[in-house]
């Protein structure tokens, strides 16, 4: 006759447990990997990824991200990959790309119910030329309107000023009222406003001048908290705006 051992079978049950809750490494396939070539270098994507979040964290204030709900608008995989694969404290992370089959891979491989991914069939005539152009009646795939903080890295160095605006205004729907928006970008203010610097105009090195971006994010329902200059090659000049 079997003889019950509660030593046993607590053992079994508590492997069960971590087996089941155990984050799986996040392995990305080099297409998908989209950091500049001069931070790829210097550091893994994990340490430039915890790096550029305890950037954004000391600059918008924050102790750390063990209750934040962060909606990360072109997300690519960096982050994922810090956050996974470090075993990074955070509440809730969602991310947001007009890459359909990035979007698609992390959806499938990231396994954790912290995590979600979304594609938003945005055009962009680097990323995807074949999206819907953005207007002021779109909108992001998402219903939830509670984050504490929205993020976008490498984003608005590729929007002209006008989906900027879009971008700013969609994003503050899904943001709390003492919500917080990080983003980063190219400055130059010896330019009136905005100038595409890219050979082909295709908006792949857009830069800003200060005041008038700062105006522009404001009209979108947002108010300037702080900015800092670059940390070459890790991070461009960046923005902290409240929810107001």
């Amino acid at each position: 006759m079997f003889a019950y051992n509660s030593g046993a079978m607590s053992f079994f049950n508590r492997f069960s447990f971590l087996t089941k809750t155990r984050t799986v490494r996040l392995v990305v396939p080099p297409e998908f990997n989209r950091n500049s070539p001069n931070v790829v270098s210097l550091m893994t994507p994990e340490d430039s990824g915890v790096w550029l979040l305890d950037r954004m964290r000391q600059q918008v204030g924050f102790e750390n991200y063990s209750d934040t709900k962060l909606l990360d608008f072109g997300c690519g995989v960096r982050f994922s990959q810090a956050l996974i694969n470090t075993n990074f404290s955070i509440g809730q992370y969602v991310g947001v790309d007009v890459c359909r089959p990035m979007i698609k891979f992390l959806q499938k491989n990231v396994r954790n119910n912290r995590f979600s991914y979304h594609f938003v069939d945005a055009y962009h005539p680097n990323y995807n030329p074949g999206g819907s152009p953005l207007t002021h009646e779109s909108r992001l795939p998402l219903t939830q309107t509670d984050f504490n903080l929205v993020c976008l890295f490498s984003v608005i160095t590729h929007q002209s000023p006008e989906d900027s605006a879009i971008i700013f205004s969609l994003l503050r729907r899904h943001v709390r009222s003492d919500g917080h928006l990080f983003f980063t970008c190219f400055l130059d203010d010896s330019i009136s406003e905005y100038e595409d610097r890219s050979a082909d105009q295709n908006r792949g090195r857009c830069f800003y001048n200060s005041g008038f971006l700062t105006e522009l994010v404001q009209t979108t329902g947002w108010r300037l908290i702080a900015k800092a200059p670059p940390n070459g090659p890790l991070i461009g000049d960046s923005f902290v705006f409240a929810a107001q």
